[in-house]
């Protein structure tokens, strides 16, 4: 992954080919002791992991895809849980014929490059919510 620190709490990212961009993103917070944030994005992919959240069962179902993908969006939170990182992070993903696909992303392999802009914010606590089964922001 390659930065530039933009000002005091803005960050251009780009995630290079091969990489994964939770992990990168997770690495990245880590070195920069980021504890709070939100970022967005473009880019392509090859490799995705997207899930679903079933409230009612409290479940995630998980679904991988191989294939080319541009990343029309990608945005997320960044926040901490027990001393957890937690990487909260939605995507859409476009094949070769225009179709989408999108949801809860888990991972994905970058193809190309991952550009994003992250906004580094005062740290944001979560905790587990028994009601809905979810880590949530706690203010």
């Amino acid at each position: 992954m390659q930065y530039k620190k933009l000002n005091t709490h803005t960050f251009a990212l780009r995630i290079i080919r091969g990489e994964k961009i939770i992990e990168s993103l997770k690495k990245f917070c880590a070195k920069e002791h980021i504890s709070g944030g939100f970022f967005y994005g473009i880019g392509a992919v090859d490799e995705v992991e997207l899930a679903h959240y079933n409230v009612e069962n409290k479940q995630y179902s998980k679904k991988k895809f191989k294939q080319a993908f541009e990343v029309p969006n990608l945005t997320g939170s960044i926040g901490t849980c027990e001393g957890e990182l937690i990487i909260h992070a939605h995507a859409v993903f476009s094949d070769t014929a225009m179709n989408t696909i999108g949801g809860h992303l888990v991972e994905a392999k970058v193809s190309g490059t991952a550009e994003l802009l992250l906004t580094k914010t005062d740290p944001l606590p979560k905790r587990y919510d028994e009601e809905t089964g979810l880590k949530l922001f706690e203010f």
